[in-house]
C-alpha cells in the first residue's frame, strides 16, 4: 500500500468543496438541515485513531510493556488501510462541509436555517480537518520503524 499524498487530499477537498457549494447554490432549499450531532461522530471516529495510532506505534516499535506482544503484521495491514480509507472520506467530507459553509456563511441572515446551517457545516468541517490529521498520524504509526543498524527500515 503506497503512501497517502497530501496533494491526493487537497485536490479531494478542492473538488468536492466546490461541488458542496454548487449544491448549497441551486438546491439549499430544498436539502434538509444539517444534523447538529454531525460533528460527534467525526470527534469520536478522530479520538479512536490517535487511541491506535498510539498502540500502533508502541506494539510495532516493540516499546511497550514488558511481555507484550507485537502486533500481527494483518492487524497493522488493516489499520493503514483504515487510516488509508479515513483519510480520504475526511477530505471529501471536509471539503463538502467547507463548500455548504462558504456557501451558507453570507447568507445566515437573510435565509431560513442558513445560520444554523453554517455552524453545523463549519464544526464539521473542523471535525473532518482532525479525522484527516489523525489518519494521517495512524497511517504513519503503521511504518516499520527504521533499523539503525542497518541504516534503512527493518
Amino acid at each position: 500500500m503506497t503512501e497517502t499524498k497530501l496533494s491526493t487530499l487537497v485536490g479531494l477537498v478542492v473538488g468536492f468543496a466546490l461541488l458542496g457549494y454548487l449544491l448549497a447554490a441551486t438546491a439549499h432549499s430544498s436539502l434538509p438541515e444539517l444534523p447538529p450531532y454531525a460533528p460527534v461522530s467525526l470527534v469520536l471516529l478522530t479520538i479512536a485513531e490517535l487511541g491506535m495510532a498510539r498502540v500502533v506505534r508502541e506494539r510495532v516499535a516493540h516499546r511497550s510493556r514488558p511481555g507484550a506482544r507485537p502486533l500481527h503484521p494483518m492487524q497493522v495491514a488493516r489499520a493503514a488501510a483504515l487510516a488509508k480509507a479515513s483519510s480520504t472520506a475526511g477530505a471529501v467530507l471536509l471539503g463538502v462541509y467547507a463548500g455548504l459553509l462558504v456557501w451558507t456563511l453570507p447568507r445566515g441572515a437573510e435565509l431560513l436555517g442558513a445560520e444554523r446551517d453554517a455552524l453545523v457545516a463549519g464544526l464539521s468541517a473542523l471535525s473532518c480537518l482532525a479525522l484527516v490529521a489523525a489518519a494521517l498520524v495512524l497511517e504513519r504509526a503503521c511504518r516499520v520503524p527504521e533499523d539503525p543498524r542497518l541504516g534503512s527500515r527493518a
